[in-house]
């Protein structure tokens, strides 16, 4: 194992400059190469001040020898710290981990700081709607405690703050769920930079139950859907009759309004035999996708409709066809109440939907799991290898044109 080496030195690259003023640095060795990590301090270091012996580097009689000293201490303590952690783990150091903790702010045995630093700077790229998660588990845990070490972390927090949010804030189990499981996540990078000992992970969400009741999905009828497409708009509504044929080829596909804007050409294929397919992934998880999208004729007619004439456009779809999330989910339930659906339409109501129409109609479940672009199946533990002619020979009892849709 790699041990490294840090000492305090001045002025590192042993320049000459006109106001003999020279920054002090923390010099790191990994098997004999070196990397340097300035400390911020309110004035730079003659030679006449420099003693370079260990807790009193700087000399006393420089006016800001006790903030300097108290600066080069505090990040030589770090790398100590870190140093031991992973000594203890047998695990091996680099200069991007030590330069990390250097640059981290705030209480280095503090969860929160850990946590806010998690938050800015995440291991992975993080959607806008799981920062604020994220965010908000932050603001419940601190309601909750005012202070959180690393060492408080233990089962018995963990099952107080899930009857906090259950309890006292009266949370659903859904959404005790969603700040149980992002606080889970950060306690998990906390272990794994060495910060929680094996043994405070043994047992820590043991008993911790959460109960969750089963989501009602909401969805549209095949009535319901072809009095949707049937809809006649006039020339001052051509914005819902936009959104009214997206939110179509949202339920012949299963897309999310945000898979239709990356929906590439690349992805739709013609099958000789059948007609239009699409092949590729959806953008929310990555998982590849088979759609046999020949089953609904429709759709072929919402594709010239919109599609992009430019050459130069990868997507499908013209990106002046699309606005906003929101506005689109306003015109919906104004679609909605034109057509007589009571129902609360959101974009989310057109994936139910085809979800719904494929159980119904006969699709088989690891052909739907295919189509749907699930990770997992929850009805069977089998794995299936499903391509294009077992989707095929999946959905042909299918016949949705002769439903109208």
């Amino acid at each position: 194992m790699l041990i490294p080496v840090v000492t305090v030195v001045l002025n590192w690259r042993g320049e000459t400059n006109k106001s003999g003023l020279y920054s002090v640095y923390l010099r790191i060795t990994i098997d004999r190469v070196s990397r340097y990590f300035k400390i911020e301090s309110p004035q730079k270091i003659t030679y006449q001040h420099w003693s370079g012996v260990e807790d009193a580097w700087v000399k006393a009689a420089h006016p800001f020898s006790f903030e300097i000293n108290s600066k080069i201490r505090e990040k030589k303590t770090i790398v100590l710290e870190l140093i031991k952690r992973s000594y203890n783990y047998n695990k091996n150091l680099d200069f991007a981990t030590i330069f990390s903790h250097l640059k981290k702010k705030g209480d280095r045995h503090s969860f929160y700081d850990y946590m806010k630093g998690y938050i800015q700077d995440p291991p992975e790229k993080l959607e806008a709607n799981t920062i604020k998660k994220y965010n908000t588990t932050l603001s419940h845990l601190q309601a909750f405690k005012k202070q959180l070490h690393f060492s408080d972390i233990d089962n018995s927090l963990i099952k107080d703050f899930h009857k906090y949010l259950n309890v006292t804030l009266g949370l659903e189990g859904v959404t005790c769920k969603k700040y149980m499981e992002a606080f889970k996540k950060v306690i998990r990078e906390v272990r794994k930079e060495n910060y929680l000992d094996p043994s405070q992970m043994e047992f820590l969400f043991d008993d911790v139950k959460i109960k969750v009741k089963k989501a009602k999905r909401t969805f549209l009828e095949p009535d319901e859907i072809k009095r949707w497409k049937a809809l006649q708009f006039m020339e001052s509504e051509k914005h819902l009759e936009r959104d009214r044929d997206l939110f179509l080829f949202q339920i012949y596909t299963g897309y999310y309004y945000k898979d239709l804007l990356i929906f590439k050409n690349e992805q739709l294929t013609i099958d000789e035999q059948h007609g239009l397919i699409i092949i590729g992934a959806r953008d929310k998880n990555g998982n590849g996708t088979i759609i046999p999208l020949f089953k609904f004729p429709h759709a072929a007619f919402i594709l010239k409709k919109y599609r992009s004439s430019s050459t130069k456009e990868k997507t499908v779809f013209d990106p002046a066809v699309f606005v906003e999330e929101p506005v689109y989910n306003r015109n919906l339930k104004e679609i909605a109440k034109l057509v007589g659906i009571t129902k609360g339409v959101s974009n989310k109501v057109a994936r139910h939907t085809n979800a719904q129409l494929w159980i119904r109609y006969g699709a088989e479940s690891p052909v739907l799991s295919k189509m749907m672009g699930h990770t997992k199946q929850e009805t069977t533990k089998n794995y299936y290898d499903v391509n294009i002619p077992e989707i095929i020979e999946g959905t042909k009892r299918a016949d949705f044109g002769r439903l109208g849709i």
